[in-house]
């Protein structure tokens, strides 16, 4: 039986990513990768593509993501995380009603410039490595505008000095800066010192499995998390399809990218395009190989 598939892994805190696709290879005996890394110190959700479905991660519908953080505020670190030094204490005043209004202020595209302590590459060196050596980066020209779909107070203590912040975000957004700039137009600074990732895309942390309990069953068909429009073949370009050959299709199809079946099997990605003449043609861009062809 091929074993590919998408596997929604619950990450506990203290591990890296890195190490939770190593068990999944370990256990699969195929090639993994996970769909967005999660620091050592965050739990929760953590997409673990494997065999066939890992030429397919830049087509899932992971876009969106939702986490659950608690502030500090008053302090602040070095990462910006508990995982380094503690800053001396700062005093600070604000109210509920303060932080709910930057909370819906900071909804929408908002720029967001890394930590110096990211996965972020610079010539191909992470960036925590190069701050770990001491070495200077202009991260404010690596500044990127995400998208904050929604921010959500779930506690505020102002006598203990923190927050719990539901945020439903875009890829690539990093909770530790948004955390960081939510006390800076308090006018404090600030940590975070607990991070869950709820959901990534369609998958929720309820539905996320131990790594030692995983089995075949818990993969999803990749087929089934990328959003796009589906072109149907006739069973007969199967072996023609798994080779990258294009086929031609009715013109009624736009230009532009089709997830492929051939009766109810998947194939892969392709793209419509008109040939030279003028017919339309779906060109293979990615193909689901199977073991048997």
């Amino acid at each position: 039986m091929q074993i590919s598939g998408v596997v929604n892994v619950f990450k506990e805190k203290g591990r890296s990513s890195r190490y939770y696709t190593n068990k999944v290879k370990q256990l699969s005996k195929m090639k993994t990768g996970h769909v967005g890394t999660l620091d050592p110190m965050a739990f929760g959700v953590l997409p673990i593509a494997v065999g066939e479905a890992t030429k397919f991660i830049d087509y899932l519908g992971f876009d969106k993501k939702a986490y659950i953080y608690r502030i500090i505020f008053g302090k602040t670190t070095e990462t910006l995380d508990a995982e380094s030094e503690i800053s001396d204490e700062e005093a600070w005043n604000f109210e509920k009603n303060d932080l709910l209004r930057v909370l819906e202020e900071m909804e929408g595209a908002y720029e967001q410039v890394p930590p110096k302590y990211s996965a972020k590459k610079i010539d191909g060196v992470p960036m925590y490595k190069l701050a770990r050596e001491n070495i200077d980066v202009d991260t404010a020209s690596r500044a990127k505008t995400v998208q904050i779909y929604k921010n959500r107070l779930l506690k505020f203590n102002k006598e203990k000095s923190y927050a719990i912040v539901m945020s439903e975000v875009s890829t690539g957004t990093y909770i530790r800066t948004l955390a960081f700039d939510i006390a800076q137009r308090l006018g404090t600074i600030s940590y975070i010192d607990y991070l869950m990732r709820y959901y990534s895309g369609p998958l929720n942390i309820d539905e996320a499995i131990c790594i030692d309990d995983m089995d075949e069953d818990d993969l999803i068909p990749v087929d089934t998390l990328i959003d796009l429009p589906v072109i149907k073949l006739h069973e007969k370009r199967f072996k023609a399809v798994q080779n990258g050959m294009n086929s031609y299709v009715s013109d009624a199809f736009n230009e532009e990218q089709y997830k492929v079946y051939c009766a109810d099997k998947f194939c892969g990605i392709g793209y419509v395009k008109k040939d030279e003449n003028g017919r339309k043609n779906i060109y293979m861009k990615k193909v689901y190989k199977y073991e048997d062809n």
